[in-house]
C-alpha cells in the first residue's frame, strides 16, 4: 500500500510540475476523439444528402412507383352509347373509384419499411390507347392535330379552370342548330364535352365553346360511319408543365409539334373527358395509369440498399387490385420504378467515395500513430530521471509501465470525452442528422485508451543510456526486422490483389455498404513500406554526407549532417509521421484533379462542343441562322441514318450510321478532347478517299478485326444502297454522340451523294469563338429554337459538382490536408523538443567558442531537414503510387459521370502548393519549438552539463 501510494503521490506531482508534455497527448487525444465522432456522421449525412439530391433532381416519371394497365377500374367494355333514337337519354353512370382507391392505398400499406414511408398516396389517370384524328384548325397551322381523351378523378386539384367548366357526361347526339360545324353540314351530330389546357388550345388553335369533327381515329367509336365531334366546355391552367403531377399526364399540359419534313407540323395533345364517358367513347380500349410519388426525404444512407432490395422484390410480384367488392377483374398491377437504377447508382457512388475516404482516412491514421509514439517518447524523456529513481529504489518495470499508463489513461480518456462531446456540437451545429452508433463510441474510447498504451509501451526500463547510430547503421533488433519485411510483404500482397482483380463496378464489402478493407488497407501498408524502405537507407545517406561535409571549412553542414548521423532526431517515427502526411497532401490532391477533371472531361465527350442543341429539325437554313448568331464559329447538323452494316472485311458488323457537316465539325471540335483528327478527311479535305471510297470513321464495336485506319474494300450497306468505303480512323469515341455503341461517322453531303440517304438532323454541335457570350448565345438559339434543348458542357459538369457527394468529397479533401498539416505540425515539435535538452547543451558550448545564432538555428534545421527532405521525396513518390492502386481498384465512373474509368491527373498548381504548405509548416513548427525548448543563458546550461 505504501508503495502504491508513493506512486499515486508522485504521478499527481508529474502531472503538476511537467504537464506541458502530457498535454500533447491530451490534444491528440481531443482531435482524434472529434473526428471519429464526426467524420463518420458527416460521411452518412452526405451519402443520405445525395440520395435526396439524386431523387429531387430526377424527374417523377424517372423514381415514382407507376404500374399501366391496359384496362378501365371497374368498368367492362360497352359500346353502342351513341344511338340516333336516344336524344336527351342513356346518359352513363358516373364510376365510383372510390373502393379502388382504397384498395391503392392498402398495397402502400402493406408495404415493408423504408419502402412505405418513401411511397407517396397513389395516384390515377385512365387514357385512350389510340388517338383521334381532329380536322386541324387553319389557324393553328397544323398539318395533323391528334387528340388523346384522358379523364383523371383529381384534375380539378391540379389545374385551375379559367375559362368555362368542367366536362360532364352527355346524353346522345348534341344539336347544333344553325351552326356550321367544320368539315360537316348542318344536322344532328353526335359529340363530346372536353376540357383542355391553355397551352394546348392556344397550339391547336381551339376556342371555348368550339366544336371540332374527327377525320377518323380508333381511339373514338364510329355512328354510321361518322366519328362523334369534340366540344371544348373548360380551358385551364397548369401552373408550372414540368411538375412531377404533369408529367405523369403526358401531353396533358403543352402539346407536342413535330415538324416533319414531308408532312409539316404534326400535333398530338390531350383532351379530358368526364369519367363517364371514357368507357363509352373507347369501347373501352383505355390504359389506366398508377403512381405512387416517391420522396426519400428522411432515407438515411443505412436504409438506400434495404430500399433497393425492397423495391426490386416489388417489381417482381403482381397486386390485384379491385375496383370494387363485386369486381371480377381486378387490375394486375405490377409496380415498376426507376428509381431502383437511381439507387444502384448511388450504391456504386458510395463504394467509390467510401473508397477514397479511407484513403484519406489511413494516412492520418498512421500519422496520428506516430505523433502518439512521438508525444510518449517525449512524455517519458521528461520522467526519465523519475523513472530512474523509481526504478533504482526497487519498482519493477511492470509497475513503473503501469504509473506511466495511469497518467496517460487519466488524460487521455478525459480528452477524448471533451473531444467526442465537441464533435457532436459541431455536427449539430453543421447538421448533421445521421446518428450516433456504438461503434463511433467504441474508436473515441479507443482514441482514449490510445495515450495509456503509448505510454506504457514507451517506459521501457532499459535503454536509457544513449547510443551513436552511426556506430550501427543495421539495427540488430529481430522484432523490427520481422515487423519490417512483414509490412513490406504485405504492401506487396495487396498491391498484387488490388491489380489482379481489377476494377470492379460497385465494388466493396457489402456492395456498396462498407469500405473494402483491401482498398483501405493497401495504400498504408504500400506508404509504411516505402517510409520503411527510406529510413533504412536514411543512416548510409547521412552517413555519406557527413563524409562528404568533412572537408569543409564551415562548421555548421558538417556538424549537423553529424548529429543526423550519430543522433537524429526521434529516430524513424518522425518519417513515418511526415511521410504520411505528405502522402496524405499529395494524393487529395491527385485524386481530386482526377475526380473533378474527369466530371469536366466526361462533360463535354458528352456535348461534343461548347453546346449541343438537340429537339428540333436542323435543316440547312436553321443551321445557317444559328451560324448568323454573334459569337458561333460552327454549326454542324448531326443525323442519324440507322442501322448499317460493314461487309468485306472477313465479318458484317451492324453499326449506327451518323453523319455531320464535318468541315464546320472540325472547327467545332478543334479544342475538345478526343475528338477525331480526321475529321477534315471526312469532308474530301484530306485527300484520304481513294477510288471514290467515302471516307469514314469508325468506333472498335463498327471495326471488326483487322480492321484500322486506310483499310478498303469494305462496303457500307444502309436502307438506301451501298457504298464503298475507306476508314480513316478509329476512335474509342466521338464526342457528342452515343458512348459504347458501334457507330460509323460519315460526312453527311457525300453519304448523300453516294446513296441518297437523306437525313434529316435533330441535333447540332455548335462551337463559339473564343470571345463569345455563352449566355447570349444560348438565349438567342433558345428563342430562334423554342423547342430546342440546348446544352453546355460548363453548366453540366457544375452541376454534376453541385451534388453533395462532390461538394462532401471536396470539404473531405481539405480537411485531409489540414488534419495531416497538424500531425506534421506537431511531429515536427515533438521531434525537435525530444532533441531540445542535448541540443541546448551543445550550442551552449558552441556558443562560448563563438557560435553565432544563425548558425544555431541552422544546426535546428539540420536535426529536421533531412526528414523533411525525406518527406517530401516518399511523398511525392507516394502522390503517384496511391493514386494509382485505388484507381486500378475502385470504380470513380459514378463520380464522373463517364463509361469510362478516368486517368489519375497531376495538377501542377495543386501539387506545388502542397509542397509549399508542407515547407511552410516545418519551418513554422521549427520557429514553435524553438520558443518551447529555449533552456535559459549560455551558463545555465554549462551549469547543468557540468552536473550531468
Amino acid at each position: 500500500m505504501a508503495a502504491l501510494s508513493g506512486l499515486g503521490l508522485l504521478a499527481r506531482r508529474q502531472l503538476r510540475t511537467s504537464w506541458g508534455a502530457t498535454a500533447v497527448l491530451g490534444v491528440v487525444a481531443f482531435l482524434a476523439a472529434g473526428v471519429l465522432s464526426t467524420a463518420p456522421r458527416a460521411v452518412a449525412t452526405m451519402h443520405a444528402d445525395q440520395v435526396a439530391y439524386e431523387t429531387a433532381t430526377a424527374s417523377g416519371p424517372a423514381r415514382d412507383v407507376i404500374s399501366v394497365v391496359g384496362s378501365i377500374p371497374g368498368q367492362a367494355p360497352s359500346g353502342g352509347f351513341y344511338d340516333p333514337g336516344a336524344v336527351g337519354g342513356g346518359v352513363p353512370d358516373e364510376p365510383d373509384w372510390a373502393p379502388f382507391v382504397e384498395n391503392l392505398h392498402a398495397v402502400r400499406a402493406e408495404s415493408p419499411e423504408p419502402l412505405r414511408s418513401v411511397m407517396g398516396a397513389p395516384l390515377f389517370h385512365v387514357t385512350s390507347t389510340d388517338p383521334a384524328y381532329t380536322v386541324p384548325v387553319p389557324s393553328s397551322e397544323l398539318a395533323e392535330a391528334k387528340v388523346f381523351l384522358r379523364t383523371a378523378p383529381d384534375l380539378d386539384e391540379h389545374a385551375e379552370l379559367i375559362e368555362g367548366r368542367w366536362p360532364t357526361a352527355t346524353a346522345g347526339p348534341v344539336f347544333l342548330g344553325d351552326e356550321q360545324s367544320v368539315g360537316q353540314p348542318t344536322e344532328r351530330a353526335p359529340a363530346f364535352e372536353v376540357a383542355v389546357s391553355r397551352a394546348v388550345a392556344e397550339t391547336y388553335g381551339w376556342e371555348l365553346g368550339g366544336r371540332y369533327d374527327n377525320l377518323s381515329g380508333s381511339g373514338v367509336i364510329a355512328l354510321a360511319g361518322r366519328y362523334p365531334s369534340l366540344v371544348v366546355t373548360g380551358i385551364f391552367d397548369t401552373g408550372d408543365p414540368d411538375a412531377d403531377y404533369w408529367l405523369h399526364h403526358a401531353l396533358g399540359a403543352r402539346a407536342s409539334v413535330i415538324a416533319d419534313p414531308n408532312r409539316g407540323l404534326l400535333g398530338t395533345a390531350t383532351a379530358y373527358v368526364d369519367p363517364a364517358m371514357l368507357t363509352p367513347l373507347t369501347l373501352g380500349v383505355a390504359e389506366t395509369r398508377v403512381w405512387f410519388p416517391v420522396s426519400t426525404d428522411g432515407l438515411t444512407a443505412a436504409e438506400v440498399p434495404v430500399l433497393l432490395s425492397q423495391m426490386q422484390g416489388q417489381s417482381a410480384r403482381t397486386f390485384p387490385v379491385a375496383a370494387g367488392p363485386d369486381d371480377p377483374t381486378p387490375l394486375q398491377l405490377r409496380p415498376t420504378s426507376r428509381l431502383t437504377e437511381i439507387l444502384e447508382s448511388l450504391l456504386a457512388q458510395r463504394t467509390g467515395v467510401d473508397a477514397i475516404v479511407a484513403v484519406l482516412a489511413v494516412g492520418p491514421l498512421g500519422a496520428t500513430v506516430a505523433v502518439l509514439a512521438l508525444g510518449a517518447r517525449l512524455v517519458v524523456d521528461r520522467r526519465r530521471s523519475a523513472l530512474a529513481l523509481l526504478r533504482a529504489r526497487g519498482a519493477s518495470g511492470t509497475q513503473v509501465r503501469l504509473l506511466m499508463g495511469g497518467e496517460g489513461l487519466v488524460v487521455g480518456l478525459g480528452s477524448a470525452a471533451v473531444g467526442f462531446a465537441a464533435g457532436l456540437v459541431l455536427s449539430a451545429v453543421a447538421g448533421l442528422d445521421a446518428p450516433v452508433t456504438a461503434v463511433q463510441v467504441l474508436l473515441a474510447v479507443a482514441a482514449g485508451l490510445a495515450p495509456a498504451f503509448a505510454l506504457a509501451l514507451a517506459t521501457s526500463p532499459a535503454g536509457l543510456r544513449p547510443t551513436r547510430a552511426d556506430l550501427a547503421p543495421r539495427s540488430r533488433s529481430r522484432v523490427r526486422w520481422v515487423l519490417e519485411v512483414l509490412v513490406v510483404a504485405g504492401a506487396a500482397l495487396a498491391t498484387w490483389l488490388l491489380l489482379s482483380r481489377g476494377v470492379v463496378a460497385g465494388s466493396g464489402a457489402g456492395s456498396g455498404t462498407g469500405v473494402d478493407p483491401l482498398v483501405a488497407a493497401a495504400p498504408l501498408l504500400v506508404s509504411l513500406a516505402l517510409t520503411l524502405l527510406a529510413v533504412r537507407a536514411y543512416p548510409w545517406l547521412a552517413l555519406a554526407a557527413e563524409r562528404a561535409l568533412a572537408p569543409r571549412r564551415d562548421l555548421v553542414p558538417f556538424l549537423g549532417a553529424a548529429r543526423a548521423t550519430r543522433d537524429p532526431a526521434g529516430g524513424p517515427v518522425p518519417a513515418i509521421a511526415l511521410v504520411l502526411a505528405v502522402a496524405v497532401a499529395a494524393t487529395s490532391a491527385v485524386l481530386y484533379s482526377t475526380v473533378s477533371g474527369g466530371v469536366v472531361r466526361e462533360a463535354w465527350r458528352a456535348t461534343g462542343a461548347d453546346l449541343r442543341v438537340s429537339g428540333p429539325v436542323v435543316d440547312a437554313p436553321v443551321a445557317e441562322q444559328v451560324a448568323a448568331i454573334d459569337g458561333v464559329a460552327a454549326v454542324s447538323p448531326v443525323g442519324d441514318v440507322g442501322d448499317g452494316v460493314l461487309q468485306g472485311a472477313g465479318s458484317s458488323p451492324r453499326a449506327e450510321v451518323w453523319t455531320v457537316d464535318a468541315a464546320e465539325l472540325a472547327v467545332a471540335q478543334q479544342d475538345v478532347e478526343g475528338a477525331p483528327e480526321a475529321l477534315t478527311d471526312l469532308a474530301g479535305e484530306g485527300g484520304a478517299d481513294a477510288d471514290g471510297a467515302l471516307p469514314v470513321i469508325l468506333t472498335p464495336g463498327a471495326a471488326g478485326p483487322g480492321v484500322g485506319p486506310g483499310t478498303t474494300g469494305i462496303t457500307l450497306t444502309t436502307q438506301a444502297g451501298n457504298v464503298p468505303v475507306q476508314v480513316v480512323d478509329v476512335v474509342d469515341e466521338l464526342p457528342g454522340l452515343p458512348a459504347g455503341r458501334s457507330l460509323v461517322l460519315a460526312d453527311g453531303d457525300r453519304l448523300a451523294e453516294a446513296t441518297g440517304d437523306v437525313t434529316y438532323a435533330r441535333l447540332a454541335l455548335v462551337g463559339l469563338s473564343d470571345d463569345a457570350d455563352r449566355a447570349a448565345v444560348t438565349g438567342e438559339i433558345s428563342r430562334l429554337l423554342p423547342s430546342s434543348v440546348v446544352e453546355d458542357p460548363d453548366q453540366e459538369a457544375d452541376a454534376v459538382l453541385a451534388a453533395p457527394v462532390s461538394g462532401g468529397l471536396a470539404v473531405a479533401f481539405v480537411l485531409a490536408v489540414l488534419l495531416a498539416g497538424l500531425l506534421c505540425a506537431g511531429a515536427v515539435v515533438m521531434t525537435l523538443m525530444l532533441a531540445a535538452p542535448a541540443r541546448a547543451r551543445l550550442l551552449a558550448v558552441l556558443q562560448t567558442l563563438g557560435l553565432s545564432p544563425r548558425q544555431g538555428r541552422g544546426l535546428v534545421g539540420w536535426e529536421i531537414g533531412p526528414w523533411a527532405v525525406v518527406a517530401l521525396v516518399m511523398g511525392a513518390v507516394l502522390g503517384v503510387v496511391v493514386p494509382e492502386v485505388v484507381l486500378a481498384a475502385v470504380d470513380v465512373t459514378a463520380l464522373t459521370g463517364g463509361p469510362t474509368q478516368p486517368d489519375a491527373q497531376y495538377d501542377p498548381a495543386l501539387l506545388g502548393a502542397a509542397a509549399v504548405g508542407f515547407v511552410v509548416v516545418v519551418l513554422a513548427s521549427v520557429g514553435v519549438a524553438a520558443a518551447l525548448s529555449r533552456r535559459g543563458e549560455v551558463a545555465a546550461q554549462l551549469r547543468m552539463g557540468s552536473n550531468d
